[in-house]
């Protein structure tokens, strides 16, 4: 889709509503669960309004945000956080990176593969990108957790921030990324609810029981994958995986 500055706003102001704080403070849990490794260079993909790109300097990581679209980063450089230094925000294409080879210990690309015209590229990137034992934290919205399959129903009838995106298989992000040449380190699923509850405090109880007894509602899943020290093999499916609606 294309974003405008009243979309851009929009999106990041729903992380300052009650529902948004709590689903946003899970879903980083999960996602920095996983990273382990000592501040760096860091490589947001489709950063957005910069939420995790903050958060990452805030870490105490240098952090390059790159995104697609033009009201978005103007929007996350209009931003200012006197706990960390600013990001470096750059416009490219996630399927051509302006960066070297190797140049980074750590990728976080979080909710950006559904918006990606060529996906399977973009995480081709992201290998050359990372140097030799580096990270990549893939995050993306399963086609089957409960909050999606409202999602994917509400933006048939609605005008919707989801009617383009492309809600993803677990067995195809990870088909997508051993393709790329990455191996899978870890996984963390979240988000078992969705939004047409208010009740932040109702949520967070549901939260933590569907987390143990219904995992297949989550609706936020983040995988860790890494490179290998040893060179760049990569499957020689590589770009040929397909990601799936």
């Amino acid at each position: 889709m294309t974003w405008s500055d009243e979309t851009a706003a929009s999106y990041d102001a729903w992380y300052q509503t009650p529902v948004g704080r709590l689903t946003d403070a899970i879903e980083k849990d999960a996602v920095f669960s996983l990273i382990n490794e000592a501040p760096g260079l860091a490589l947001d993909l489709s950063c957005g309004t910069g939420n995790y790109a903050f958060e990452l300097a805030r870490r105490g990581w240098r952090v390059i945000g790159v995104d697609r679209s033009s009201a978005m980063l103007r929007y996350a450089s209009g931003k200012r956080d006197h706990r960390s230094r600013v990001p470096a925000f750059v416009a490219a294409d996630a399927a051509r990176l302006p960066l070297r080879d190797g140049s980074v210990s750590l990728v976080t690309l979080i909710l950006g593969l559904e918006f990606m015209t060529e996906p399977a590229q973009a995480l081709n990137e992201v290998h050359r990108v990372l140097h030799p034992g580096g990270a990549a934290i893939v995050a993306v919205l399963p086609a089957n957790g409960l909050w999606n399959l409202w999602r994917r129903l509400e933006r048939r009838f609605v005008p919707s921030v989801w009617r383009d995106a492309r809600f993803l298989r677990a067995q195809d992000l990870t088909r997508a990324l051993r393709a790329s040449g990455f191996r899978i380190a870890g996984r963390r699923s979240a988000v078992h609810y969705f939004s047409i509850v208010r009740s932040v405090r109702w949520l967070s109880r549901w939260e933590r029981l569907a987390a143990t007894l219904a995992p297949c509602l989550a609706s936020f899943v983040t995988v860790r994958c890494e490179v290998g020290v040893g060179g760049r093999e990569r499957s020689d499916r590589r770009g040929h995986a397909t990601l799936v609606a």
